[in-house]
């Protein structure tokens, strides 16, 4: 693309601190989405929005071919765990840290979701773990592991509803 012709898209596109270098494209860029990932032989393709909210809830504990479900989330603290927490359960960090304390208490719960260091590592555990739910960026997506489909929408899809939204300062929610 010309020089000029990329300028006056830039001019049109990118709000006007970007232009005038206040901003870098990482904070005009939309954010990665979250993509929900499962093993390769997971016979599921696809969930709604209020499933993966149950299975994250850890309300529903089964895959429907019978499997037992294990969840599986960032660290504590990661941005992509706040975000999936609230994005996904609709809760803050602490609300669901209490809500899933409270269901194992009530004996409603055996076991509750792992905790995962890094995107790495969670791509790692969701391949050697037939039953495993986790989640990791777009673009942390790798072939070893299947990308679920949520509401019948993939990631950039306008209907796609794991969304990350950007903080005030360019950091993103």
């Amino acid at each position: 693309m010309a020089p000029a012709r990329a300028a006056i898209l830039a001019l049109v596109f990118w709000p006007a601190q970007a232009v005038q270098g206040q901003l870098s494209i990482a904070q005009v860029a939309p954010p990665p989405a979250l993509a929900v990932i499962v093993h390769r032989s997971n016979p599921v393709d696809s969930l709604t929005f209020g499933e993966l909210r149950r299975i994250f809830m850890l309300e529903t504990q089964t895959w429907p071919h019978g499997r037992k479900i294990t969840v599986v989330l960032r660290e504590k603290g990661q941005p992509e765990r706040d975000d999936a927490i609230r994005i996904i359960c609709g809760l803050s960090e602490e609300e669901y840290d209490k809500t899933i304390l409270f269901r194992t208490f009530q004996g409603r719960v055996n076991i509750g979701p792992r905790s995962i260091q890094s995107a790495a590592a969670m791509v790692r555990f969701v391949y050697s773990a037939p039953g495993a739910v986790g989640y990791v960026t777009t673009d942390q997506l790798e072939p070893s592991v299947k990308l679920l489909r949520i509401d019948d929408s993939l990631p950039g899809d306008p209907r796609y509803p794991l969304v990350r939204a950007r903080r005030a300062g360019g950091e993103i929610r």
